[in-house]
């Protein structure tokens, strides 16, 4: 996988659709409580839907997240797993399972698609000489809130 310099994710899921040879549609979800994704596989086409309502470090990653599950073959019924909540929020998320027959990813699965994830925004922000590239003041401003999480004091 080419990895485009500067990192956009939208140019990295194009690029990835053009070598799958496969459509791979990035589909927004507005709003809500929820800030998480989901990958749909159709005959057709890979959606990836990813939370609008969080700031664009958690967007990229839910987006890495569910291209993980996409480059790892996690497709199948078990995609379909969160629509009910992200989807379908007026209706009781185990009538909808029910009816569609789905399950959750598992939770090696899941180890699976962030590890992808983070190995993905890691090499992102490296430069063509394998160094860390440049930060960008939200990266620096969300490193420096999750370093006061760990700091003694």
């Amino acid at each position: 996988m080419t990895i485009p310099t500067p990192f956009e994710p939208a140019r990295f899921v194009a690029a990835l659709a053009r070598q799958r040879g496969r459509p791979v549609e990035l589909v927004p979800m507005p709003g809500g409580a929820t800030q998480c994704g989901a990958l749909i596989a159709t005959d057709q086409a890979d959606y990836l839907f990813y939370a609008t309502s969080t700031t664009r470090l958690h967007r990229e990653h839910i987006l890495l997240h569910e291209v993980g599950h996409l480059l790892c073959g996690h497709v199948g019924d078990r995609a379909l797993a969160a629509l009910p909540d992200l989807l379908l929020p007026n209706l009781s998320a185990d009538l909808v399972r029910r009816v569609l027959g789905r399950s959750d990813y598992s939770a090696q699965q899941e180890q699976e698609a962030e590890l992808v994830a983070s190995m993905i925004s890691q090499r992102a922000r490296r430069d063509p000489s394998g160094r860390a590239g440049p930060v960008t003041p939200e990266v620096a401003d969300g490193l420096a809130r999750l370093g006061s999480i760990f700091d003694a004091g």
